[in-house]
C-alpha cells in the first residue's frame, strides 16, 4: 500500500512513513475484524485520526505500531455490531456446510463440532468489548502483552490476568453450553 506523493509538512512525512511500514498489517487486523470492505476505510479513518492527533502521540508508551492498532481497534469497536452479525453468519454458514458424502456417516461428530463452534462465537460475542479486543489482538494479530497493553491503554499486568479470566470465562461458557445441549 502507498501513499499519494503529496507529502508537504513533517506531520505528513511521519504519518506517511508510518503508513508505509504499518498499513498492510493494520489492512489485515481489520479485514479479520470487520470484513475487506469496511477495513479500508479503518485504515483511512485511522491514518488520518493519527495525522490530526499527532501532537498527542506518545512514543515512551509503546511507539507508533501500538498507538495505531489502538486507534484502530477504537473505530472497530464502534462497528461491533457489524462484527457480531459477520460472526453469527459464519457460525450458521459453517453448520450448512456440515454435510458428508454419507449422510450417515459421522454425523455425530459434525454435528458436535459444529455445535462446538457455535458456543465459541457465542461465548466470544458475550465478551466486554474490552475483553474482546484484547483477545483478539493476542490471539489474531500475534501481539505481546506488552504491545497489547500498549495498544489498548492498559499497564501489562492487566493483560495477562485479564487473559486469564477471558480463557476460564469462554471455557465456562462453552462447557455449560455442552452440558446445556
Amino acid at each position: 500500500m502507498d501513499v499519494p506523493a503529496m507529502r508537504s509538512d513533517p506531520a505528513t512525512e511521519v504519518v506517511a512513513d508510518w503508513f508505509d511500514q504499518h498499513a498492510r498489517a493494520l489492512a489485515g487486523y481489520a479485514t479479520r475484524r470487520v470484513g475487506a470492505n469496511l477495513a479500508r476505510d479503518i485504515v483511512a479513518d485511522t491514518f488520518r485520526i493519527a495525522l490530526q492527533q499527532l501532537d498527542g502521540y506518545e512514543p515512551g508508551r509503546g511507539g507508533e505500531r501500538a498507538w495505531l492498532f489502538g486507534i484502530a481497534s477504537n473505530l472497530i469497536r464502534r462497528h461491533w455490531r457489524t462484527e457480531e452479525r459477520r460472526l453469527r453468519i459464519q457460525a450458521r454458514s459453517a453448520r450448512a456446510d456440515v454435510q458428508p458424502v454419507d449422510p450417515l456417516l459421522r454425523v455425530d461428530e459434525r454435528l458436535d463440532a459444529s455445535a462446538h463452534y457455535q458456543r465459541v462465537v457465542d461465548a466470544v460475542a458475550t465478551l466486554d468489548p474490552d475483553d474482546r479486543d484484547l483477545l483478539i489482538l493476542i490471539a489474531w494479530e500475534q501481539f505481546t502483552s506488552r504491545e497489547a497493553a500498549a495498544a489498548l491503554g492498559i499497564p501489562p499486568g492487566t493483560v495477562r490476568s485479564r487473559l486469564t479470566r477471558i480463557r476460564a470465562q469462554l471455557a465456562q461458557i462453552v462447557r455449560q453450553g455442552e452440558t446445556d445441549g
